[in-house]
């Protein structure tokens, strides 16, 4: 077993987790009942995490996580090509019309 993951929340660890297991890819949340013991022990320690139950898998979750890139604050706002809605840029499909954003275009 090995960590790919580290939250800030327990409802993102889960949310990892559930994406890993939509790729097959056994895992398992750990720390998701620490949040309690926050203070008596160091926070770092109480985060949640997710850890993948298999060696092999190791390198394909942590791609996955990468890819997901939660990290997307400071992106330019977009035009949405078939609907002309206006999009926030961390936003990868139209709130409208639900179209995917094509930077290519």
């Amino acid at each position: 077993m090995k960590r790919v993951y580290t939250a800030d929340s327990i409802a993102m660890a889960w949310h990892i987790h559930n994406v890993l297991e939509q790729h097959d890819i056994a895992s398992t949340v750990r720390n998701d009942r620490l949040y309690s013991a926050a203070g008596e022990l160091p926070v770092t320690e109480c985060l949640p995490e997710v850890w993948v139950s298999h060696n092999q898998d190791v390198k394909w979750a942590e791609q996955i996580v990468y890819d997901l890139n939660f990290d997307k604050e400071g992106l330019p706002d977009w035009k949405c090509a078939a609907c002309s809605e206006d999009n926030a840029g961390n936003f990868e499909f139209c709130w409208n019309c639900q179209k995917p954003n094509n930077k290519e275009e």
